[in-house]
C-alpha cells in the first residue's frame, strides 16, 4: 500500500524546490562526444569545468589570453566582457565563439571544444610560509615558500597568493622545475615578483623582509607549458616572464634528450638583469642545449653593455640559428610585449599552434 503524506502543502513545497534546483542548474554537452557536465546558472563556465576537474583549456581566466575560446553552438550565457575588445578576431565572433573565463551560463549549452586528458591537477587552497626573501636587481623579489601540504603542478603553471586576512589575490608564475614523475607534489614553490608602484601586495611584499609571514596560495592553473617532448624551443621573457620560462626550459631538458632551448630575456638595462645565475645554472647543467641571449631595451647609450640592445622582437631573427618553422615558442611577459613577440613569430614561420603564450595583466592596485 502506498502512503501518502498527511501535509500535501509539504509536499507541494519540496516539488517546488526540487524543480527551482533543478532549474538552477544548467547542463553543457560536448559537441562531438559523449562528455557532459553541470554548471550552475550564472557561474563562470570555465571556473566550474575546472572545479570539477575537467581539462579545460586555458591559460590567463581573465580573458586575455583566448585559450579558452570555445564555439557556443547552442544555449545562451552573458560574457563579462565584450567579446569584440577581446583576443577572438571577427570572423570567431561571426562563428559563434566565446571565451569560457568571460561566460556567464545562462541556460543549458552545446559547446564545441578541444579538451585535453582529465586534468592532472585540480586547483585548491593550501597555506605556506615565507622561508626566504631575497630583493634582486629591476625591483624584483624572489619569494621561496614552504607548503603545509605538497603541491603538484606542471611547467608553466601559476597560483593566486594571498596574505592572511587581506582580500587582495595575485596571480604568479613557479619558476621551479615541476615535482617528479609519482611525488606527492613540491613542499617549496618560488617566484619572481617584481614591484608594481601602487599595487597592493607588491607593495606590501617589498616593504621588509616578509620571511615567516603566512601565505595562502591557490593553484596550479593554466596550461602553457604543453609541447612535443623533443621539439627545440624558443623562449621569450619579459621581465618577470622569465619565472615561466626557468621552468618548462628545466622540465623540458629533464624529459628530452636532443631539444635545444634559445633563452631569449629582455629587460630595460644592465642593473634591472635578474636571475640571471638561475639561467647561469641551466646552462651549466646542459651546455650544448642551452642558449641565454639577454637583451636591453633601454640602456644608456656608450655602457659597459657588449650585448644585444632593442626590444625583444629585434632578437629574433636569422642571427639565431633557428629552425622557426620547426621549433616551439613559449613567451611569457606584458600583454603588448606578447602580442608583438605573437606577430614576429608568426612572419618568421613559427605555426600558429605552436606558439604557447601567457600575458601578464596588472589586476587592480
Amino acid at each position: 500500500m502506498r502512503v501518502l503524506s498527511e501535509n500535501p502543502a509539504s509536499v507541494d513545497a519540496e516539488d517546488a524546490l526540487h524543480r527551482r534546483s533543478r532549474s538552477d542548474t544548467c547542463r553543457v554537452r560536448v559537441h562531438g562526444s559523449a562528455q557532459t557536465f553541470d554548471v550552475r546558472r550564472n557561474d563562470l563556465l570555465l571556473l566550474s569545468a575546472l572545479e570539477q576537474g575537467i581539462a579545460y583549456p586555458h591559460n590567463c581566466r581573465v580573458g586575455t589570453c583566448g585559450s579558452c575560446k570555445t564555439r557556443l553552438l547552442d544555449g545562451r550565457i552573458s560574457p563579462m566582457v565584450d567579446f569584440a575588445l577581446s583576443p577572438l578576431s571577427n570572423q570567431e565572433l561571426q562563428d559563434g565563439y566565446i571565451l569560457a573565463c568571460q561566460a556567464k551560463v545562462r541556460s543549458d549549452l552545446v559547446v564545441d571544444v578541444a579538451f585535453g586528458d582529465r586534468a592532472r591537477h585540480l586547483p585548491r587552497t593550501l597555506s605556506a610560509r615565507v622561508i626566504d626573501w631575497k630583493r634582486l636587481p629591476g625591483e624584483v623579489v624572489d619569494l621561496r615558500l614552504s607548503l603545509d601540504e605538497p603541491l603538484p603542478f606542471e611547467a608553466g603553471q601559476y597560483c593566486s597568493l594571498a596574505v592572511t586576512g587581506s582580500f587582495v589575490r595575485r596571480s604568479f608564475s613557479f619558476y621551479d622545475a615541476p615535482p617528479a614523475v609519482g611525488s606527492r607534489g613540491a613542499r617549496e614553490v618560488g617566484f619572481l615578483i617584481k614591484r608594481l608602484p601602487g599595487g597592493q601586495f607588491s607593495e606590501w611584499l617589498f616593504a621588509e623582509n616578509r620571511g615567516g609571514t603566512k601565505i595562502w596560495l591557490e593553484g596550479p592553473f593554466g596550461q602553457m607549458g604543453v609541447a612535443a617532448d623533443e621539439r627545440d624551443g624558443v623562449c621569450i621573457a619579459g621581465g618577470t616572464g622569465l619565472a615561466p620560462i626557468l621552468s618548462i626550459v628545466a622540465d623540458r631538458l629533464a624529459r628530452t634528450r636532443h631539444a635545444r632551448f634559445t633563452i631569449v630575456f629582455g629587460a630595460r638595462d644592465a642593473g634591472s638583469l635578474f636571475a640571471m645565475d638561475r639561467l647561469q645554472q641551466l646552462q651549466a647543467a646542459a651546455p650544448k642545449r642551452v642558449t641565454v641571449l639577454p637583451i636591453l631595451s633601454h640602456e644608456a647609450i656608450g655602457s659597459a653593455w657588449q650585448g644585444r640592445r632593442g626590444l625583444v622582437t629585434a632578437a629574433l631573427d636569422a642571427t639565431l640559428g633557428i629552425d622557426f618553422a620547426a621549433t616551439a615558442a613559449f613567451v611569457c611577459g606584458s600583454l603588448p610585449m606578447v602580442e608583438a613577440v605573437e606577430a614576429r613569430l608568426a612572419m618568421l614561420g613559427v605555426p600558429r599552434e605552436r606558439i604557447h603564450a601567457d600575458k601578464f595583466l596588472p589586476t587592480g592596485f
